[in-house]
């Protein structure tokens, strides 16, 4: 039977049956809330002003992001649970409609929640129409059940709901942080503590502040800068402070500046060939200073010979102007634009 009806529908029920029947004196959401309300609210037009809006602006920049996070965050968790993948554009949309439309009616903005959708893949949900017999069950409750509900008492609620967010608490998790770095482990145990002695909003802008710092510091230890030597290509060999070559690995962004900085200081007296073809990602601050060393080439009668640029380090040299700097054109590989170096050397 628990297979076909949810357990904690038995168990809510039961539970009202034998607190009307030995008639115990237990609050209930009649004694406590004054029931629930039987009929679906009305058309309310929302007071639009400048004044609110700048009070709002925040608030609706926040809860939006929540939103967001939280819908989106929900929608993974139920995949894991039932083996599916969920359409994240089709799962915003239509939280952005309702909440867009709520307001006219008296509602707050809502999200997909864990504990409601955990409860729904528990007790048997596996497609949309769950959701839909959820929101369908609510509405015969306001219309029908309202006088019923009443009588439930607020100590089975509570059962139900500590008995919900134990199960959705995947506590497993907590063994598992010793697999990742110290960095990683501090963000996840911080925004934990924050939701649960603070504020789920608080823990949510601590948790995206701490994912970009470390996303910053992750990409930054990624990204370097190698010396090609003789070994790597025998075109360098008998040419200290000639010509040198340097490969570049991930990303060169304001956080990886130091990398170019660190050529700039120790110039050779002919041509420089950077290697980009393992380089992912330039942004402005990266661009930056590939032009400042390219101008700096051109001060001290140095070339500067650039191969293998990807399709987006490509796009930013050419917005920025850097192709304009360096030497004769961007060669396809390092073994070409070495010997460029070489060939214009020697003629």
């Amino acid at each position: 039977m628990l297979q076909v009806v949810p357990g904690s529908i038995v168990a809510l029920i039961a539970a009202t049956l034998i607190a009307l029947g030995l008639n115990l004196p237990v609050e209930t959401i009649g004694s406590k809330f004054g029931g629930i309300p039987s009929e679906l609210p009305s058309f309310v037009w929302p007071e639009f002003s400048w004044g609110n809006l700048q009070h709002l602006t925040l608030p609706i920049m926040t809860l939006t992001l929540l939103g967001a996070i939280e819908s989106l965050l929900c929608a993974r968790i139920a995949d894991g649970l039932i083996g599916d993948r969920h359409n994240p554009n089709q799962e915003l949309m239509a939280q952005g409609v309702a909440n867009f439309v709520t307001p006219f009616f008296g509602g707050m903005p809502a999200t997909g929640t864990i504990a409601r959708t955990v409860t729904n893949v528990k007790s048997g949900g596996r497609s949309p129409l769950a959701g839909m017999v959820h929101a369908l069950v609510l509405l015969l409750v306001v219309w029908v059940a309202a006088p019923l509900a009443n009588h439930v008492p607020l100590a089975t609620l509570a059962a139900i709901l500590m008995f919900v967010a134990w199960n959705m608490g995947e506590w497993h998790a907590f063994t598992d942080l010793k697999q990742f770095r110290a960095p990683y482990r501090i963000s996840l145990l911080a925004v934990f503590l924050l939701t649960v002695m603070v504020d789920l909003t608080v823990a949510v802008q601590f948790g995206m502040f701490a994912a970009c710092i470390t996303f910053i510091y992750r990409i930054s230890s990624l990204s370097r800068v190698e010396e090609l030597t003789d070994i790597d290509a025998p075109l360098l060999s008998n040419q200290q402070g000639q010509v040198r070559a340097y490969r570049f690995y991930g990303a060169l962004f304001f956080g990886a500046v130091k990398m170019v900085e660190a050529i700039e200081d120790e110039l050779p007296q002919k041509a420089v060939v950077l290697d980009l073809k393992n380089l992912i990602y330039i942004d402005s601050s990266g661009a930056d200073a590939l032009v400042a060393l390219a101008q700096i080439c051109q001060k001290k009668h140095v070339r500067l010979i650039i191969c293998g640029l990807n399709h987006q380090p490509m796009d930013i040299a050419k917005r920025t102007g850097l192709l304009n700097l360096v030497d004769s054109k961007v060669w396809p590989d390092w073994s070409s634009a070495l010997e460029s170096a070489f060939l214009s050397e020697k003629s």
